[in-house]
């Protein structure tokens, strides 16, 4: 995403690593600079609106379904 779009974020909303389904986490709080995420992996992180390229606020790749049949 973009730093504008960075810049909308709100507590709560969903984010994606990738946009991978299955790499997810929370913003916990924005602020002028930055927002905090806590992955669902247990980590935290603080990334600035600039640097959140990798970072997409809808899944784009889908999670393997490791026991579909066939």
């Amino acid at each position: 995403m973009t730093a504008a779009e960075s810049r909308a974020l709100r507590k709560g909303t969903r984010v994606y690593w990738q946009g991978n389904v299955a790499d997810s986490g929370i913003i916990r709080t924005t602020s002028w600079d930055a927002v905090t995420i806590v992955w669902d992996n247990g980590h935290t992180a603080i990334v600035h609106h600039g640097d959140m390229r990798h970072i997409e606020s809808a899944p784009t790749k889908p999670t393997p379904d490791k026991f579909r049949v066939l």
